[in-house]
């Protein structure tokens, strides 16, 4: 648990005190990271704090704006499907990566087919599975081809796949070291890069084919430690902290040296069940105990009482977003109702239940309030507190029988990507859903907008129907930083803010 004395007194430091060695004069930005940073490169390491840094280096072929819903140029100036199965790019032919090297179709090409190539193994590889090949027709022009119709591609093409400089990349025989020495073409390049120091990037000059950055410097400090990077915050050694608990959030606001912005993203937490036995409990097979523990909880308690972010934490009755493509459901998941619980654990032979809930510490609060809503209707549940790495491994080996953690479906705007990523990956794999793997294939290759929604509609509703993943609440990004510094809302990217969108007054 968090040491209250230290809350406290940060608190009244946090009013008291003016962060007075803001970076505003020296045009550069400071932002306190919890994970340690292996390096800049969402390949290898996906995760939200990666997409901040790994976006703003690297560049995709094409761009999505949240705000019209629409795919727009980038890298490729244009683009055409020329059938199903089979899209082309035309590339800029004034684009440089940041080692003054020129990009070409040869760049696109050796990215496309290293990251579906079966043979390099990398964490989340079904997000590029989908691609059977990328062929170069001239120095500016590249054909790639799907494995079949895939209505998620142009979503992918835009968010999903930076493209590297192939003759560097290439040349690695350690691939997941190139996030050490990170070489894009996008608004920022890396100029430093240490796992204890963190990273530094500069703005790039000749940066002209996207939204470029106005911040001439910015470095990325790993601290990761919440009550660490308060500190730092308070007495001017960062200018921005991100994912600030919301008894901390509500006192650093009363700052008047600092601001709170809250952004709406993409991301969400839930609660996610064993419901095939992989652990070798079968407890959880039975639907009425996964129901019961679901009635027992109160979400919308635990949204208004424990999420920071105020009214931007929404509701929510299923684990996709409206901004998705394909979110659409009428089963909700079972209501807050502790008597059904106590019934259908006695009915299922579980009064006596012993839950192991695995969370990471940015959810433990979430999973101790579930706790306390379990044990109120006679569930014995316990939390395992977990590193990331330490998640993983557990996950690949079929070792969580209940987990509460967060997704942003990799900044994803289609539905697809989440589907995806909880039933078409054995190692993520809990439920086991014959019908959903079905209706997920099915939907993945249509691109008629009314069937997909049909067929997804089934999909959510069997999700609700058999309490396999129940979402708690929508994860604002709730950002402490100093007063003079603007941070646009309403991004998708995980982290729920852009570095080009980020400036100082």
């Amino acid at each position: 648990m968090p040491n209250t004395r230290v809350i406290a007194l940060a608190a009244v430091v946090a009013v008291a005190t003016a962060p007075a060695l803001a970076q505003k004069s020296k045009n550069t930005l400071r932002i306190g990271f919890y994970d340690p940073i292996p390096g800049v490169d969402l390949v290898y390491d996906p995760k939200g704090e990666t997409a901040l840094t790994a976006r703003a280096v690297f560049d995709t072929l094409i761009g999505y704006d949240e705000r019209t819903r629409k795919f727009k140029p980038l890298l490729a100036k244009s683009w055409k499907t020329v059938n199903p199965t089979t899209y082309e790019f035309v590339l800029r032919d004034d684009v440089r990566f940041h080692d003054g090297s020129p990009l070409d179709a040869d760049d696109v090409v050796y990215t496309l087919n290293f990251l579906a190539d079966p043979k390099v193994k990398f964490r989340i590889k079904t997000r590029f599975l989908w691609i059977a090949k990328a062929e170069k027709v001239d120095r500016h022009t590249v054909r790639v081809t799907t494995k079949g119709p895939r209505a998620v591609a142009m979503a992918r093409f835009a968010v999903s796949i930076p493209i590297f400089p192939s003759d560097v990349h290439g040349a690695l025989k350690n691939k997941a070291a190139f996030g050490k020495k990170p070489i894009g073409t996008g608004p920022y390049k890396v100029v430093s890069y240490d796992p204890n120091e963190g990273v530094r990037m500069v703005r790039n000059p000749d940066y002209r084919h996207g939204p470029a950055g106005s911040i001439e410097n910015i470095h990325v400090l790993p601290i990761p430690d919440v009550q660490n990077q308060v500190a730092q915050l308070i007495t001017g050694g960062l200018d921005v902290i991100h994912n600030v608990p919301k008894d901390q959030a509500d006192n650093l606001g009363q700052n008047p040296e600092l601001a709170v912005t809250v952004s709406n993203g993409i991301l969400y937490r839930y609660i996610a069940f064993d419901a095939i036995g992989r652990t070798g409990n079968d407890d959880l097979k039975d639907v009425r105990v996964r129901r019961a523990l679901i009635h027992a909880i109160d979400r919308d308690s635990i949204r208004r009482n424990i999420f920071a972010g105020g009214d931007a934490v929404q509701k929510m009755d299923s684990i996709c977003k409206p901004i998705q493509i394909g979110c659409v459901y009428d089963v909700k998941p079972p209501a807050h109702d502790p008597g059904k619980a106590r019934a259908l654990l006695k009915e299922a032979g579980k009064a006596d239940l012993k839950l192991q809930i695995t969370t990471l510490p940015e959810a433990r609060k979430v999973a101790e309030a579930i706790v306390g809503y379990l044990r109120a209707v006679g569930v014995k549940a316990s939390i395992k507190s977990v590193t990331f790495g330490a998640y993983r491994k557990l996950q690949r080996t079929g070792k969580i029988q209940t987990l509460v953690h967060q997704f942003s479906s990799g900044g994803v705007p289609d539905t697809d990507a989440l589907v995806s990523f909880y039933f078409g990956s054995k190692a993520r794999n809990y439920y086991g859903d014959k019908q959903i793997a079905g209706w997920m294939k099915e939907a993945g290759s249509s691109f008629d907008i009314a069937a997909r929604e049909a067929l997804y509609r089934k999909i959510f509703n069997r999700i609700n129907e058999q309490a396999y993943i129940v979402p708690i609440a929508s994860l604002p990004s709730v950002f402490v930083h100093a007063k003079d510094l603007e941070i646009d809302k309403g991004i998708i990217n995980p982290f729920g803010a852009e570095m080009s969108r980020i400036r100082w007054k």
